[in-house]
Order: C-alpha cells, then sequence, then structure tokens
C-alpha cells in the first residue's frame, strides 16, 4: 500500500506528515532538536526519527530550501537537507523536492503566502485544521504527493 510523506525539514522543529490514499491522516508529528547539541548529532536525531516513518512504498514529498533565507542557520539547514536527501537516495526511497512557492501555489493559488494564510486554506480547501505551521506545511506537501500519485 503506497503512503504519501509530506516532510517539513528544519533543525528545530521539523513537520511530518503522512497519508493514505484516501487522505486520511495517518500518522503527524513534530520532531525537535536543541539548538546546544552539536549539529552531527541534531542530524544524526532528525534523521533517526524520520526513517521510522518511510517504506519502500512512500512517496515523500520534501520542502526545498527557501532563497529568501539568510545567515548561518540556512548553511545548516542546507546541510540537513542534503543529508536527508542522500540518506533517501542510497536507501532507493522515492522522494521529490517541492519550492516553497509551488507548495503556496498549490494550497493557496498564489506563490507568496504567510503562514497564517496557509493554516487558513488548508482547513478551507481540505478540512484539516492545524495550529502549527510546520504540521500544516508537511500535510499539504503529503496531499500534493496523494494528489499527484492517486492513480498509481
Amino acid at each position: 500500500m503506497k503512503y504519501y510523506v509530506g516532510v517539513d525539514l528544519s533543525l528545530t522543529e521539523t513537520g511530518l506528515v503522512v497519508l493514505d490514499r484516501n487522505f486520511k491522516i495517518l500518522q503527524q508529528g513534530l520532531i525537535s532538536t536543541l539548538s546546544t547539541i552539536n549539529i552531527e548529532a541534531r542530524l544524526l536525531e532528525i534523521k533517526n526519527c524520520l526513517i521510522k516513518y518511510f517504506n519502500k512504498d512512500s512517496i515523500i514529498y520534501l520542502e526545498g530550501l527557501s532563497f529568501a533565507s539568510k545567515g548561518q542557520s540556512i548553511l545548516e539547514l542546507s546541510g540537513l537537507h542534503y543529508y536527508i536527501r542522500v540518506y533517501l537516495y542510497e536507501s532507493n526511497f522515492f522522494f521529490k523536492l517541492i519550492p516553497p512557492t509551488t507548495l503556496k501555489k498549490f494550497i493557496t493559488g498564489t506563490g507568496r503566502a504567510k503562514k497564517e494564510l496557509m493554516l487558513l486554506k488548508v482547513y478551507k480547501k481540505f478540512g484539516e485544521e492545524f495550529s502549527n505551521s510546520n504540521l500544516c506545511d508537511a500535510y499539504s506537501l503529503a496531499r500534493l504527493a496523494a494528489e499527484e500519485y492517486k492513480d498509481e
């Protein structure tokens, strides 16, 4: 059975949602790490938590990096992204990167939307309510995957 997994990667609060082919949420969660821990340990912790949700039938959508991000944190976030992508690639998981603007356009109709609008539009469009924008983005990614691959 295919599962559709949306992952909004973050060093502080990674959001993850797993949907079935009927768009039902099977699992959801947030993976948090402390900024006081070294970056290598944080990357490992996030990867080890994420892989519990993947199987060989998973279609995994990851939100891509925002080009508007700046500073030291974007370097570490880039490291997380590539670390997870290399792991998925080496493990033969199917995954696809979704640019933030593409995800926002899928949900709101425009590529530029604030977090509050995303939360509202997901509720109005799909009837799913989230109080956390990382979970909302993860759901949106999983929903996009499920809609793109529903006939396979």
